[in-house]
Protein backbone atom coordinates (compact mmCIF):
# COMPACT_ATOMS: atom_id res chain seq x y z
CA UNK A 1 0.00 0.00 0.00
CA UNK A 2 0.97 3.53 -0.57
CA UNK A 3 2.16 5.53 2.43
CA UNK A 4 -0.22 8.36 1.57
CA UNK A 5 -3.25 6.12 1.91
CA UNK A 6 -1.95 4.73 5.20
CA UNK A 7 -1.58 8.24 6.65
CA UNK A 8 -4.85 9.56 5.21
CA UNK A 9 -7.22 10.43 8.04
CA UNK A 10 -10.62 8.81 8.22
CA UNK A 11 -13.01 11.75 8.76
CA UNK A 12 -15.65 11.54 11.45
CA UNK A 13 -18.38 12.69 9.08
CA UNK A 14 -17.76 9.66 6.82
CA UNK A 15 -18.04 7.32 9.81
CA UNK A 16 -21.31 8.98 10.82
CA UNK A 17 -22.73 8.73 7.28
CA UNK A 18 -21.85 5.04 7.05
CA UNK A 19 -23.42 4.30 10.43
CA UNK A 20 -26.54 6.36 9.68
CA UNK A 21 -26.98 4.66 6.32
CA UNK A 22 -26.97 1.30 8.10
CA UNK A 23 -29.55 2.18 10.76
CA UNK A 24 -32.72 1.77 8.63
CA UNK A 25 -32.21 -2.00 8.78
CA UNK A 26 -33.73 -1.92 12.27
CA UNK A 27 -37.07 -1.13 10.60
CA UNK A 28 -37.18 -4.63 9.08
CA UNK A 29 -39.79 -5.90 11.59
CA UNK A 30 -42.10 -3.08 10.51
CA UNK A 31 -41.71 -4.14 6.88
CA UNK A 32 -42.46 -7.75 7.80
CA UNK A 33 -45.60 -6.80 9.73
CA UNK A 34 -46.87 -4.87 6.69
CA UNK A 35 -46.77 -8.06 4.62
CA UNK A 36 -49.62 -10.49 4.34
CA UNK A 37 -48.83 -14.19 4.65
CA UNK A 38 -48.90 -14.71 0.89
CA UNK A 39 -46.65 -11.69 0.29
CA UNK A 40 -44.23 -12.82 2.96
CA UNK A 41 -43.87 -16.23 1.32
CA UNK A 42 -43.01 -14.54 -1.97
CA UNK A 43 -40.40 -12.13 -0.59
CA UNK A 44 -38.98 -13.91 2.44
CA UNK A 45 -35.60 -14.58 0.77
CA UNK A 46 -35.15 -10.86 0.06
CA UNK A 47 -36.07 -10.04 3.64
CA UNK A 48 -33.71 -12.70 4.96
CA UNK A 49 -30.64 -11.49 3.04
CA UNK A 50 -31.37 -7.77 3.44
CA UNK A 51 -29.61 -7.29 6.84
CA UNK A 52 -26.58 -9.27 5.68
CA UNK A 53 -26.31 -7.12 2.56
CA UNK A 54 -26.61 -3.89 4.54
CA UNK A 55 -23.94 -4.81 7.07
CA UNK A 56 -21.60 -6.20 4.40
CA UNK A 57 -22.03 -3.03 2.36
CA UNK A 58 -21.28 -0.85 5.41
CA UNK A 59 -18.15 -2.85 6.22
CA UNK A 60 -16.94 -2.63 2.62
CA UNK A 61 -17.62 1.12 2.55
CA UNK A 62 -15.69 1.56 5.81
CA UNK A 63 -12.71 -0.44 4.54
CA UNK A 64 -12.55 1.09 1.08
CA UNK A 65 -12.69 4.76 2.09
CA UNK A 66 -8.96 5.29 2.54
CA UNK A 67 -8.03 4.07 -0.92
CA UNK A 68 -11.24 4.62 -2.90
CA UNK A 69 -13.62 7.21 -1.43
CA UNK A 70 -15.69 7.11 -4.61
CA UNK A 71 -16.41 3.41 -4.05
CA UNK A 72 -17.58 4.28 -0.54
CA UNK A 73 -20.03 6.83 -1.94
CA UNK A 74 -21.34 4.31 -4.48
CA UNK A 75 -21.82 1.67 -1.79
CA UNK A 76 -23.71 4.09 0.45
CA UNK A 77 -25.98 5.16 -2.41
CA UNK A 78 -26.70 1.53 -3.32
CA UNK A 79 -27.40 0.79 0.31
CA UNK A 80 -29.92 3.65 0.54
CA UNK A 81 -31.60 2.50 -2.68
CA UNK A 82 -31.90 -1.02 -1.26
CA UNK A 83 -33.60 0.41 1.84
CA UNK A 84 -36.17 2.12 -0.36
CA UNK A 85 -36.68 -1.04 -2.42
CA UNK A 86 -37.24 -3.22 0.66
CA UNK A 87 -39.72 -0.72 2.14
CA UNK A 88 -41.65 -0.63 -1.14
CA UNK A 89 -41.63 -4.41 -1.61
CA UNK A 90 -44.73 -5.28 0.49
CA UNK A 91 -46.86 -2.73 -1.32
CA UNK A 92 -45.59 -3.59 -4.81
CA UNK A 93 -46.76 -7.21 -4.83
Amino acid sequence: MNENTEKKKFPLWVKIIIILSTLPVVMLPVVITNCSVAQYEDIKMFLFFYPFYVFASAIMAWISYRQRPDVTAILIILQLLSHVAIWMLPTAI
